[in-house]
């Protein structure tokens, strides 16, 4: 499930935004109404240590159903709030 939210919101509450994301959630963050994150729980290597950097990326693109699709709706909302068309993904 995506849930949005305003960056101001974000800042007041990122201790319960952060504990819905561990609970499955995917919330994408707005500035002025348009998507400038999304914050998605990361997974785990199999030591305990999470993943950092592009590897943190990758592991997530590769375990979160829908990732690529949350991503393609951001770059279309940041498009279509700048009046122009969305670029090609995938």
């Amino acid at each position: 499930m995506t849930v949005t939210v305003g960056l101001t919101e974000a800042r007041e509450r990122l201790t319960e935004i952060l504990e819905r994301v561990l609970e499955g959630e995917q919330m994408i963050v707005t500035r002025y109404g348009s998507p400038v994150a999304a914050i998605v729980p990361v997974p785990t290597e199999p030591d305990g240590e999470p993943p950092l950097g592009l590897a943190a990326y990758a592991g997530v693109a590769a375990t979160r159903r829908g990732l690529s699709q949350t991503v393609i709706d951001v770059v279309a909302l940041r498009s279509v709030a700048r009046d122009r068309e969305p670029p090609e993904i995938g």
